[in-house]
């Protein structure tokens, strides 16, 4: 099972445990953490109700010690079930009779082996299917999301996103910020700011190329727009992540080929 997972400060090292443990019975984890600073609100929760929203994840689990705040933003999302458990019961309840497709771990009445039984409870327990009022039909949306994440190099009009889906320009707005939350400009700037994080946190690839790289036909916008969603500048960004953690083989061997490359 495709799953995303995020945390705050507080919940990250269970978040740790508890992804490790997935990763070991097969699941296939995406960490949302990773797309937001370390002490931002709840972006986090917002990140994995996004992932599961665009189906690059089937299910979510956030561990937090700001329970209500974590579920509020989540649910924000449309589509998007979330809801705090604390026993396996209401896990599997949870997932079984009412679609909760975000399960929320508060780390005040969390112990390891209980909070490993509570997620292998919501995990084995099947989905319900969460009807989602209004918006843009699923595969629409999940067309233009396709689109946005193939092109997003390129120039991405509003124009261009209604014509993916058949729709005039104004209807399309309106349904897809039903289905997200956001307008189709909004959204597209994040996945830039997404894709430029990614880079970021693999490599040393020069800030201007970065820009390019996603869409952007300035630094100096890329930047600003990068500082405005993350709250960072996209180079502290990179300091922070590549302290944080070493750089593995695979990043190390790209960051090489980049330097020979401009060397050349």
């Amino acid at each position: 099972m495709r799953i995303a997972i995020g945390s705050d400060q507080a919940g990250h090292a269970a978040k740790e445990q508890i992804a490790a443990k997935l990763v070991e019975a097969g699941h296939e984890v995406t960490d949302a953490t990773l797309a937001v600073q370390p002490h931002s609100s709840a972006d986090y929760a917002e990140q994995v109700a996004m992932l599961v929203l665009r189906h690059h994840a089937e299910r979510g689990i956030i561990v937090t010690s700001r329970v209500v705040g974590a579920s509020v933003a989540a649910n924000r999302v449309p589509g998007i079930r979330a809801a705090a458990c604390h026993d396996a019961h209401s896990a599997a309840v949870g997932a079984k009779a009412e679609g909760m497709n975000v399960l929320v771990l508060a780390m005040h009445s969390l112990q390891p082996d209980h909070a490993q039984e509570v997620v292998d409870a919501y995990l084995g327990a099947s989905l319900a299917p969460v009807e989602v009022v209004g918006g843009l039909p699923p595969r629409r949306l999940q067309r233009v999301f396709s689109h946005v994440r193939e092109n997003i190099a390129q120039e991405l009009v509003v124009a261009e996103l209604a014509q993916v889906v058949g729709m005039s320009q104004y209807y399309f707005s309106k349904l897809f910020k039903l289905s997200t939350g956001t307008t189709p400009h909004q959204y597209v700037m994040r996945q830039r700011v997404e894709r430029a994080q990614e880079i970021l946190r693999a490599g040393l690839t020069p800030l201007a190329e970065v820009a390019t790289h996603v869409g952007f036909e300035t630094q100096s916008h890329f930047t600003s727009v990068f500082r405005r969603l993350s709250g960072v500048t996209p180079k502290h960004y990179r300091e922070i992540h590549q302290a944080a953690a070493p750089m593995d083989p695979s990043a190390q061997e790209l960051n090489q080929q980049q330097k020979s490359a401009r060397a050349a």
